[in-house]
């Protein structure tokens, strides 16, 4: 790895964002540092979204543009991964192709990688479109094999956009493209179950773009496909984590969060096929379950009452 001037890979999926990507894409090639290569992979866009890619890459052979091969699933988190395949930097730094990064971002996080031998450098985003800058912002530094246990518990939230990571770490970790919600997060439960150096920078220093259509908000809809991923993530942290209750006891909140959603919207046939798995996250006898499930699908209303026993 170059140690003074390392390639940073900015890895950005997409989906018919015509209409931003240009302003996302403008933001990095006003990037103070210049050594970057930006991978762009389209998720089947109907819009005019390669043609304007393809345009930057024509300017600025940093710029590339590639499509989600038709033997990988529909998603960001193939399209991620495929990036990453086709990547060659030092440092990876995922984007999301509806938001912007302040001019001196990659700057600020590769000086902080080499100056603190940092295998992950975090800063932090806005979504307000004027980012304080600050040249002495507070810093955290530290070397730990259990910060996954905080991220997961909510006491270090961060979000894509604010995390570089040195490629070595990555490995064979990949994002899990069974899923369709909290794909980031479940990636970053893994990375960071490693003993890896981290580096917090307290700027923000992208703008998190909250548009009519941006992706999070449409992720946030309540799809099946994301009602199953919750269900499937949920699953997923309970079964790796048995040994840690704070985790797990995190994880079955999320699951009776899902089960009071889908009972307020009479969502029978969803509870149904995951009834042992809400039955077990509320705690209760199968006789009782049934009965507070019947009562709650029949009167829309209830659901608040099913609240797991003091163990």
């Amino acid at each position: 790895m170059t140690t003074e001037n390392p390639l940073v890979s900015i890895i950005i999926p997409t989906f018919n964002r015509s209409h931003l990507i240009a302003e996302t894409l403008d933001s990095i090639l006003a990037q103070t540092y210049q050594n970057w290569e930006c991978i762009v992979v389209d998720d089947g866009s109907t819009d005019d979204t390669k043609a304007i890619v393809t345009a930057y890459s024509k300017k600025d052979a940093r710029f590339q543009y590639f499509s989600r091969p038709t033997n990988k699933p529909k998603g960001a988190n193939a399209c991620r991964n495929y990036g990453f395949e086709k990547s060659k930097g030092d440092y990876i730094q995922w984007f999301d192709s509806d938001d912007l990064m302040h001019t001196e971002k990659l700057r600020i996080k590769i000086g902080y990688a080499l100056a603190q031998d940092a295998a992950i450098v975090i800063d932090t985003h806005s979504t307000e479109n004027r980012l304080n800058f600050s040249d002495n912002p507070e810093l955290e530094v530290f070397e730990s094999a259990d910060f996954y246990v905080d991220f997961i518990l909510g006491k270090k939230p961060v979000i894509t956009n604010d995390v570089m990571v040195r490629r070595s770490v990555i490995g064979k970790l990949r994002y899990d493209e069974n899923l369709h919600k909290a794909q980031e997060y479940e990636f970053f439960t893994r990375l960071f179950e490693q003993n890896l150096k981290y580096c917090f920078v307290d700027l923000p220093l992208s703008y998190y773009r909250e548009s009519k259509d941006s992706i999070s908000k449409n992720t946030s809809k309540g799809s099946s496909a994301q009602v199953e991923s919750l269900i499937y993530l949920s699953k997923l942290i309970i079964k790796r984590h048995k040994n840690e209750p704070e985790i797990v006891a995190k994880a079955e909140r999320q699951g009776r969060k899902t089960y009071k959603n889908l009972a307020g919207r009479k969502n029978f046939k969803m509870i149904l096929k995951h009834f042992n798995f809400f039955r077990k996250v509320h705690h209760k006898s199968l006789l009782l379950f049934s009965i507070l499930l019947v009562y709650n699908l029949l009167t829309g209303k209830g659901f608040d009452t099913i609240k797991p026993k003091q163990l």
